[in-house]
């Protein structure tokens, strides 16, 4: 069986790692135009959700991360935890309060408890949630990772102009080299997929969400967790810089537009991150701008649509729900889906067409 996957970021590749260990003959097919994955934050995580059914589809991508990582143990991912302070008071117990309910882990610590777990931060409040099951991936190099151990043939600087069918089934798709054929197509192109898929007929709305993440110079000191605070989200690179988002609640932000200049937004985030870690002087290295791929309703796009054997997959946050959606994905495309039907039956891309 031959499957094209559209999209060389961490849904893509991670789509084609587990086609590949499936049986499938793929090649994966980008235009290389600048991918949201090369510019995320790369935070894992299920403490961040939508409502009951989201928190498990995420609690669901953790494992199977477990289970990518067992396959393929030296991927660039780990699993530090997450110190989370945006509030205090009532609106930390709520937090703590509604994950327990679900089962997730997270723990209450105070001052003393966290000075002892990251030394370097500074100027802490009171009370903490930590949440031990999280982590961080290096998005670019687990998406690169990834791609190298699939095996799949890599087809870069080609524009997928159109999905190819006839009779009702897909045939493949033509690019401006031509027509490449496939038995099955997987379009995971973010926010470069309702454009392919308007080629069939195939809706997929997007808002408009740009973010940008602002990267320091390398410090002495380490940061093990990821850090959520009031301001925004911080975690340190394996080079030693910080990374920090632009705004709070960086993956719920609805901004549609970027109006400050990349210096009056550095100069923002390190007014606030500058005291919270460490004693050395933070200086910025640099500022990156991308479009999240998110579908008007805010949720993931995942399975079948159109034509018999096309697929879809796109959605925010990727690198958290990479895993799983890799997994689905393939089952899918190989006529092992059942297991899956129950965890995405309410993101499937049926519900904008």
């Amino acid at each position: 069986m031959k499957a094209i996957v559209v999209g060389v970021g961490i849904i893509g590749a991670t789509i084609a790692f587990n086609l590949s260990r499936g049986g499938a003959d793929v090649t994966v097919v980008t235009d290389q135009s600048p991918s949201a994955t090369q510019a995320s934050f790369g935070w894992i995580n299920a403490s961040f959700y939508a409502d009951e059914v989201h928190h498990r589809l995420r609690v669901a991508s953790m494992a199977a991360y477990g289970r990518l990582t067992d396959a393929l143990p030296a991927l660039p991912i780990q699993m530090n935890g997450a110190l989370w302070w945006e509030d205090q008071g009532d609106g930390l117990t709520a937090l703590q309060d509604a994950l327990l309910e679900l089962g997730y882990p997270v723990e209450r610590l105070d001052r003393v408890d966290v000075a002892a777990l990251e030394p370097e931060l500074r100027g802490l409040p009171n009370e903490f949630l930590h949440f031990p099951s999280e982590g961080v991936a290096e998005p670019g190099a687990l998406a690169a990772a990834l791609l190298k151990a699939s095996g799949a043939h890599v087809v870069t600087g080609v524009r997928v102009e159109r999905i190819v069918e006839n009779n009702g089934k897909v045939c493949g798709v033509e690019t401006q080299m031509g027509v490449m054929a496939a038995d099955n197509v997987i379009v995971a192109a973010g926010n470069g997929a309702p454009e392919i898929l308007e080629s069939v007929d195939v809706a997929l709305p997007m808002l408009v969400r740009p973010g940008a993440l602002v990267t320091t110079k390398p410090i002495v000191g380490t940061v093990s967790s990821v850090l959520v605070t009031p301001n925004g989200e911080a975690r340190q690179l394996p080079d030693g810089r910080i990374l920090a988002s632009a705004v709070a609640s960086h993956q719920s932000d609805n901004t549609s537009k970027v109006v400050e200049t990349a210096e009056k937004i550095a100069a923002r985030v390190l007014a606030w991150l500058d005291p919270l870690i460490g004693d050395e002087a933070l200086e910025w290295d640099s500022v990156s701008l991308a479009y999240r791929p998110v579908p008007q309703d805010g949720l993931p796009v995942i399975g079948r649509v159109g034509p018999d054997g096309l697929h879809v997959a796109v959605m925010h946050s990727g690198v958290t729900l990479a895993a799983i959606t890799g997994e689905a994905v393939a089952a899918e495309v190989l006529g092992k889906g059942d297991a899956f039907e129950a965890l995405l039956a309410p993101y499937r891309p049926s519900r904008f067409q």
